[in-house]
């Protein structure tokens, strides 16, 4: 093996290692267990529940019909549920008032998360206490705004709540569903027991209102709005709770071109922020801020699915090539990366779905593989994930 390409591997094995080996930690720190929050004072907050939709009608009457349930525990004087229609149907606008949702219609010529939330912030200002935000095929736990009015009245300000998978159908949504919870394991629950902030899912998120509406319209994301929200709170020092018993039902996506493209948006916005984001990290960490430090080189880390295949390939050619150094040390980064998978996911369902899980791999290999090629389009277009529901 030549100098140069020695010297190549060696970085970007060092790489892979080392975001195995911070997995890891998180992994293990996700064990320990939670400091209890204080008691709540009991106060029903005025609650603003936002839900952007762009063209989900098949699923936005459903989920808004479960969800209206809420108004049955929590006074309905307290809080407005506010579906924000972009390119939903007259008729399903309209069923969606009758289900007691208020409709927000919006129209732009680019489409995103961030301009539905910055109009629905401009139209419904009020004496609002928090803000929930959803996405649109999201089913939540009955005692939601409860909870959320419990940590605000603990003094957290950012809340990230459980995205639990609500679909398992295919061998694709199963590992969808997989990630997700090594994902809430580690960056969630790890990183909050190591007094870092917990990261940002999109969805079953919990604000102060005010906190929210004087962020809102300083963001520009076209996908991955939360790295940017999530970056933002940080780099002024506000911490990020992560709140377990804050559950909302989130779907999976279900065949290899829809994880493709979702994850292809991810990885643009992840990237593309991190760029933007690491000179000021930098800066952060100079003047102590050490949260905000970390999310930015969070946004370092290597396509969860390809990193354990890529050390795979390094550990077969290092041996060929006789870099036995290398070779060992790929293995201590796999084994870390496994390990910490294997720490962070539920035992049982790992066991249950052996056959599933391994039948899987080559598919979301190649998923992520075809991800890289929906990244240039992510750039300019907000590439959306459809989703269909089942009724109950």
């Amino acid at each position: 093996m030549s100098t140069i390409i020695y010297i190549i591997a060696s970085i970007i094995i060092c790489y892979l290692v080392a975001s195995g080996t911070y997995q890891l930690v998180l992994a293990i720190a996700s064990k320990r267990p939670a400091r209890r929050i204080c008691k709540f004072d009991g106060r029903k907050r005025n609650m603003l529940v936002l839900v952007p939709a762009y063209k989900e009608d098949k699923v936005i009457l459903e989920t808004t019909k479960r969800n209206m349930n809420l108004r049955y525990k929590y006074p309905k004087t307290r809080f407005d549920y506010v579906v924000i229609s972009d390119g939903l149907k007259d008729s399903t606008n309209e069923k969606l008032k009758t289900l007691g949702a208020k409709v927000l219609k919006v129209n732009f010529d680019k489409s995103t998360k961030v301009k539905s939330l910055q109009a629905a912030i401009t139209r419904y200002d009020k004496a609002y206490e928090g803000v929930i935000i959803l996405d649109a095929d999201n089913v939540v736990n009955m005692n939601l705004l409860f909870k959320a009015s419990h940590y605000l009245s603990c003094g957290y300000k950012a809340i990230q709540g459980l995205r639990s998978a609500a679909n398992a159908q295919t061998s694709i949504a199963l590992m969808d569903g997989l990630s997700e919870a090594a994902n809430t394991e580690m960056l969630c629950k790890g990183a909050n027991r190591l007094g870092f902030s917990s990261k940002l899912s999109g969805s079953g998120m919990v604000f102060d209102y005010q906190l929210f509406k004087s962020l809102i319209f300083q963001l520009k994301a076209i996908g991955g709005f939360d790295k940017e929200l999530e970056l933002a709170l940080t780099k002024k020092s506000i911490y990020i709770k992560y709140a377990h018993d804050i559950v909302v039902l989130d779907e999976k996506v279900a065949n290899t071109q829809a994880f493709a493209k979702q994850r292809g948006r991810w990885l643009q916005a992840q990237y593309t922020f991190l760029f933007k984001s690491i000179k000021g990290g930098f800066k952060s960490l100079i003047k102590g801020n050490f949260d905000h430090f970390h999310k930015v080189m969070q946004l370092a880390l290597p396509p969860r699915v390809l990193a354990p295949v890529l050390l795979f390939i390094a550990i077969a050619i290092t041996a060929l090539c006789g870099a036995y150094f290398l070779t060992a040390f790929s293995i201590v980064g796999l084994s870390a990366t496994l390990i910490s998978y294997l720490l962070a996911l539920p035992t049982i369902q790992l066991m249950r779905n052996v056959f599933a899980i391994i039948r899987s791999i080559p598919k979301l290999i190649w998923g992520a593989i075809k991800a890289i090629g929906f990244m240039k389009a992510s750039k300019t277009q907000f590439l959306h994930t459809e989703h269909k529901l089942a009724s109950s």
